[in-house]
């Protein structure tokens, strides 16, 4: 996402946003779990953790209340999900910051989407509160702050929402800035690469987990940079891998495109640096989409990310270039228009990259 100017925070849409999500939870049933399905950044375990204390304040026992999060390398709208979603016989099911699609992800469940990306159908039945058409975009993380917090019921969890919405470089909302100041920056930002950590990692499927106990847990930022339990030296470790990892894949050099201002970081980590190292080049090549592609994170697949300073919409650029690729719904082109990505089988990016301009046979 972009950084936005200060504005007074003022959603002309939030009312009505708000008047859909108080009716979802109002038909939620007194019995089943309650599954609480969410992205494993800071976005989407902020929004998670934040929808989780208002059902826990409504008066849902805990014990209700499932956290799921999608496999490394899948996504929420795949079979394996929806079948680890049944199996569960959930009472309602919500997806934060996963993206929308059409999949029928939990045949006869109630589905509730909060979500910020652009949208790519709905699925069957469900209610959808996106904030991608609102200016400026908010964060997932913010929008359910917003959501949850009409009666001021989650104000003392601000500081959640605002990890998610610094993270992700969301609005510079007043209740975000004014959590930042009381938590002082210094350890927003900390727990903020702390906790992304888990889905950088190698075993996000580990990782993940552990840092929405993190937060869910904590009190405040300062407790999660300070604090020395299980899940907390856990995520330290994995912190320090992703620094190696990364490290190492900015040794290697960009290759252009022979047709499109493109600019190729081809690679192999185990780690999930893929966004780091395009975001980090992004800069640095003003005038290129930097895509970043890691063959070493999931086996026998590239997965790639892409961003850029162009006046470009990468979505709609990789739709263009996609045309030609076979199976991959779900698995590409969604996100933001400038920042964005997928998981490819090496065919498919073969056919890609030549697409692109580059040589199918020498990606790097």
């Amino acid at each position: 996402m972009e950084n936005h100017p200060y504005f007074s925070g003022e959603y002309p849409e939030l009312a009505e946003a708000r008047a859909s999500f108080e009716k979802f939870i109002a038909t939620l049933s007194g019995n089943g779990p309650i599954i609480i399905l969410c992205d494993g950044d800071v976005d989407g375990l902020g929004a998670g953790v934040v929808l989780w204390h208002l059902l826990e304040r409504r008066g849902y026992a805990p014990e209700r209340l499932v956290n799921l999060h999608a496999p490394k390398g899948s996504n929420a709208f795949t079979r394996t999900m929806r079948d680890k979603i049944m199996t569960l016989q959930p009472a309602a099911l919500f997806i934060m910051d996963l993206g929308i699609a059409g999949y029928d992800i939990a045949p006869g469940v109630p589905v509730l989407l909060v979500d910020h990306h652009r949208p790519g159908g709905q699925p069957p039945g469900s209610t959808v509160i996106t904030g991608y058409q609102w200016r400026p975009v908010p964060t997932s993380s913010l929008l359910t702050f917003l959501l949850c917090n009409g009666n001021g019921e989650v104000i003392d969890k601000a500081w959640a929402a605002a990890i998610g919405n610094l993270g992700d470089l969301g609005p510079e909302h007043p209740l975000m800035q004014q959590a930042i100041k009381e938590q002082k920056q210094k350890y927003i930002r900390e727990a903020t690469s702390l906790l992304n950590a888990a889905k950088r990692s190698s075993d996000p499927d580990i990782a993940i987990p552990a840092a929405f106990r993190a937060m869910q847990e904590a009190t405040s930022a300062r407790a999660i940079v300070e604090g020395g339990n299980e899940d907390l030296e856990l995520l330290r470790r994995y912190k320090l891998e992703v620094q190696h990892e990364l490290n190492e894949a900015r040794r290697v050099a960009p290759k252009f495109s022979q047709t499109e201002k493109v600019a190729l970081l081809r690679f192999d980590s185990p780690a999930r640096v893929h966004p780091l190292l395009a975001q980090s080049w992004r800069g640095r090549l003003p005038k290129y989409i930097v895509m970043a592609a890691n063959g070493g994170f999931l086996p026998g697949k590239v997965s790639f990310s892409m961003r850029t300073n162009l006046d470009i919409n990468l979505l709609d650029f990789l739709a263009r270039h996609g045309k030609q690729l076979e199976g991959v719904e779900n698995e590409y082109g969604h996100g933001h228009d400038k920042a964005t990505g997928g998981t490819l089988n090496e065919t498919n990016f073969n056919r890609l990259m030549e697409s692109m301009g580059f040589n199918p046979e020498k990606p790097a």
